[in-house]
């Protein structure tokens, strides 16, 4: 079967813990490619081994103006 969110990319802020993280699992779950972004690497690092190859970690505040960038695709 195949999923809806197969071949799509979805970008997650905050998602290193709580509900950020548990969104990013879904997505995964559901098939999406998943960049996860936040402000602490070792977190996300954690949460891209659960999910495997489809996730991409890019470390950055984007309440930051300065760091947005980071999180262009």
């Amino acid at each position: 079967m195949a999923s809806r969110l197969q071949g799509k990319v979805a970008i997650v802020t905050g998602a290193g813990s709580g509900i950020g993280r548990a969104c990013a699992l879904a997505l995964a779950h559901h098939g999406a490619k998943v960049t996860l972004v936040g402000r602490r690497l070792d977190r996300l690092d954690g949460v891209a081994r659960e999910i495997g190859e489809s996730a991409l970690v890019v470390e950055g505040d984007v309440s930051k103006n300065s760091q947005i960038d980071r999180v262009s695709c």
